[in-house]
């Protein structure tokens, strides 16, 4: 009888964890906001990734930091503001 105990114990704390988990991907989905391109002149012109990674680029003017995301389908993570 003792085991059963336990067992109902590990059972409430993976119905916990198995709601936890889907519910904060549900907060954060809704709450998460993309990186917004600058509406400027520089920024408004742009149209392909290229355009974005020659200033953005190693080599360009202002380069991305050395935390963000290696892909260069910059449209797919920032909108325009």
């Amino acid at each position: 009888m003792r085991q059963e105990g336990g067992a109902g114990l590990r059972m409430a704390i993976f119905l916990a964890v198995a709601l936890a988990v889907p519910t904060l991907l549900v907060v954060y989905t809704v709450t998460h906001r993309r990186p917004s391109i600058p509406a400027d002149a520089d920024h408004l012109k742009l149209v392909e990734p290229a355009e974005c990674l020659s200033c953005h680029g190693p080599a360009g003017k202002r380069p991305r930091d050395r935390n963000h995301p290696l892909n260069d389908q910059c449209f797919s993570c920032h909108e325009r503001a």
